[in-house]
């Protein structure tokens, strides 16, 4: 279809701006902030939202007149060169962060800075380490707990100190625990809190600093059952799970527990404890796609170490599968070593494991799961890479269809590298049709402290080492500006196709 003037592909290319009506695209706006006078286009300011407080005051006054704000005019010199380019130029450290955060918020600035700001999606091959943050206290960091926003939650002996998306330090609340080695975040404000060493599961609101409601798990029928402990927590969206264990270190169950008025629906997987493969469950994770429960745990004693792996439907309160090591029950098993830690990802199909004595690493197919031995061992073609270090403190962590691995000091991590004739959907695609790459993070053996504790979210990873007080913190950093909302004319032409050269702007 035609327009008066020639077809709709016809005429020159323009910028976008020049299309604007010109009393908007050209009005030139006066800004004295703190003293300091800015001046800027009004469209460059619009990049904050109509709805944004600059825009309005800006807008509401009469044209050529100066708008006052009584605010710090070098942050606002941050904000506006945000808004002409989409970006911020360099790393500032947390006290300018801070003024950043508080500026952005009066002028309607939150949300563009917080997209700006927030990390690439999380890539272990060009991860790099950012900045550590310290919390209160001497205590050394026991339990991470980050969430979706690049948020983080950090126990650190009694106490719990809360970070925001842009790691600024907010509360600490001391609990009543004495060492916190179990922390979940439950929603947005609230937190189940355990210990090893204090009895009952504790949910505290620690935007506030308050304590909400004490769980226990409770059997007057049986004298087995007091001082119990948790040793792992997880949830789903409706409910809370935790694994309990009682005070002589033997009878264990998990209880699930309802997430919004924190009451205890039932009891699950309860065991005696007696042998190495009913102890307590020590891993405890929510696969929602599959709607399964999954449960580990991993012991050592006088005689060694043994552990299981089980997968629970709660919906019938049914073991779907259970693999114990080391694995007596099918002579066609190759015995291997017990698993140091152990994790699932829905995303890549699959349950890693990495053994305590070899420290090598091994993948179960949730899909083929029936098989009489499921795993299939991750094998390094590199040479120069092939030797692991195997530890009972090896931690798992995947994410983003990576998998995290921490050997003492050094960290690395296994990528997905599908095959030649394997770039099929995943519902497609067996295990063996993939192989995993390794790289090193950070290879350092012999000139850091152990990690001793691995999480990651919001697209950063959190790492926290033996007798150190500080987390750090590991993200891959922006290749190219980004800007929400509007494309930024400053940054690079715009042309869209105009009906006839004629066109006025």
């Amino acid at each position: 279809m035609a327009r008066p003037g020639g077809p709709m592909n016809s005429g020159p290319l323009v910028r976008l701006g020049q299309l604007l009506p010109s009393s908007e695209s050209s009005r030139r706006v006066k800004l004295n902030v703190g003293g300091r006078v800015f001046e800027t286009y009004l469209e460059t300011l619009t990049g904050a939202g109509k709805g944004s407080h600059l825009v309005k005051t800006v807008s509401s006054a009469p044209e050529n007149s100066e708008v006052f704000f009584d605010r710090d005019p070098e942050t606002f010199a941050i904000l506006l060169n945000l808004l002409r380019n989409g970006a911020i130029d360099e790393v500032y450290d947390s006290s300018t962060i801070n003024r950043l955060v508080k500026e952005a918020r009066f002028y309607g600035l939150l949300d563009l800075l917080q997209e700006v700001l927030r990390p690439n999606s999380l890539d272990g091959i060009d991860v790099e380490k950012i900045k550590p943050i310290i919390p209160n206290g001497v205590d050394f960091p026991s339990a991470l707990a980050p969430g979706s926003d690049s948020s983080l939650w950090v126990g650190h002996g009694s106490k719990v100190t809360v970070y925001d998306w842009a790691q600024r330090k907010g509360q600490t609340t001391v609990t009543e625990l004495s060492t916190i080695k179990s922390l979940h975040r439950i929603s947005p404000t609230h937190a189940a809190v355990g210990a090893d060493d204090f009895p009952g599961l504790h949910i505290y609101d620690f935007m506030r600093g308050v304590h909400s409601k004490s769980l226990t798990w409770v059997d007057n029928t049986d004298p087995r059952v007091y001082s119990p402990v948790v040793r792992a927590v997880t949830s789903s969206e409706t409910q809370i799970f935790a694994s309990f264990e009682s005070g002589q270190k033997l009878d264990n169950v998990i209880l699930i527990i309802d997430k919004e008025r924190y009451d205890i629906q039932t009891e699950l997987a309860r065991q005696n404890g007696n042998t190495g493969h009913s102890k307590a469950a020590t891993s405890l994770q929510w696969l929602p796609e599959k709607n399964l429960l999954l449960v580990g745990a991993s012991h050592g004693g006088a005689f060694g170490y043994s552990g299981y792996i089980r997968l629970w439907d709660i919906r019938t309160d049914k073991q779907v599968w259970d693999w114990e090591e080391p694995n007596y029950k099918n002579p066609r098993v190759e015995q291997r070593d017990v698993f140091a830690d152990m994790v699932a990802s829905e995303e890549i199909s699959g349950i890693f494991k990495v053994s305590i004595s070899s420290g090598a690493i091994a993948m179960a197919d949730l899909r083929h799961l029936d098989a009489t031995d499921p795993w299939l061992t991750l094998a390094e073609t590199n040479p120069d890479l092939e030797a692991v270090e195997g530890g009972e403190d090896i931690k798992l962590l995947t994410y983003n269809k990576q998998l995290y691995v921490s050997r003492g000091a050094s960290l690395e991590v296994w990528s997905e590298v599908p095959l030649a004739d394997s770039f099929k959907d995943l519902n497609e695609k067996e295990y063996w049709e993939t192989s995993f790459r390794r790289n090193y993070v950070d290879h350092r053996r012999h000139m850091a402290d152990p990690i001793i504790q691995l999480a990651a979210g919001g697209d950063r990873l959190f790492a926290a080492r033996k007798e150190q007080q500080a987390v750090e913190i590991w993200e891959t950093r922006p290749s190219k500006p980004r800007c929400k909302g509007k494309e930024k004319l400053d940054a690079g032409s715009v042309f869209i196709q105009v009906t006839s050269p004629s066109a006025e702007a």
